[in-house]
């Protein structure tokens, strides 16, 4: 818990983090995941510390221990929950993690939080790129609109470091 709350001190969960999760929560058929190249006791930890793991399935993510490709979690990631790359969407704020996205034909939405500008994400080839998330309801909007029937049943996201 110590390392939990040295994350608290250094950092904040983005603006509207915790409303889209608990939204998608309520979608049918929905689930959530992470997609990260952090070890998953560091990934538990840190969504942990921002009250961000209450509606992930860890059992069907990716971690830093399975494999060092992003492209080859998100493969990971989508064998572990037993869906095709057209119902999952990745949630990402890099370059690198749109273009793994990409590399698996799943569906990327960017959010421009991180270190990389909406204009460098949209050029990494998102399909949509958000300026943050706290439009709780466009959020959803665009996560459901990425998949031709709605909701998709997997949305895995990735774990940007603390923002402060």
């Amino acid at each position: 818990m110590q390392h939990a709350a040295e994350l608290r001190e250094r950092g904040h969960a983005l603006p509207g983090a915790a409303a889209a999760l608990d939204a998608m929560a309520t979608v049918p058929g929905v689930a959530q995941t992470v997609v990260t190249g952090n070890v998953r006791p560091v990934a538990e930890t840190k969504l942990g510390a921002f009250g961000l793991d209450r509606h992930i399935q860890w059992e069907l993510g990716a971690y830093g221990e399975d494999a060092d490709e992003r492209a080859e979690l998100v493969r990971i990631a989508l064998r572990r929950s037993g869906i095709g790359p057209a119902n999952a969407v990745l949630v990402d704020d890099a370059p690198a993690g749109v273009a793994a996205g990409i590399a698996n034909r799943v569906k990327v939405i960017a959010v421009a939080t991180g270190r990389s500008s909406a204009t460098e994400l949209a050029q990494a080839g998102a399909h949509f790129v958000l300026a943050d998330l706290s439009n709780t309801a466009a959020v959803v909007s665009v996560l459901s609109a990425s998949h031709p029937e709605g909701p998709p049943p997997v949305t895995q996201t990735s774990i940007p470091g603390p923002q402060g």
